[in-house]
């Protein structure tokens, strides 16, 4: 299995609207690519959050299915609008041997 975390700090005085929009669109995808087993979308919570506010977490039955959710159209969508309100983003990528 493939994991993918990405983490956000948006630009200062960004509408929460506008980040629950960006990340409804990234949630949306889960039925709309083959190997896409779990997509979360979510508040960070952590106390070391160091201003990173929101996740996203992609699990995918493997590199290929990660692949096809980069390349949808309807994540490029996303990800122009996520691009336009971040101020600075981190991204992991991993593999598990968990099947779920």
């Amino acid at each position: 299995m493939q994991i993918h975390i990405a983490l956000y700090h948006w630009k200062k005085g960004t509408p929460e609207e506008k980040i629950n929009e960006a990340l409804a669109q990234i949630a949306a995808l889960e039925h709309k690519v083959d190997g896409i087993i779990e997509i979360s979308c979510a508040k960070n919570e952590s106390k070391y959050a160091e201003g990173y506010t929101h996740v996203i977490m992609v699990r995918g039955r493997d590199t290929k299915a990660l692949a096809d959710y980069r390349a949808h159209p309807d994540h490029g969508k996303a990800a122009r609008l996520i691009e336009s309100m971040e101020d600075k983003g981190v991204g992991v990528d991993f593999s598990t041997s968990r099947n779920t």
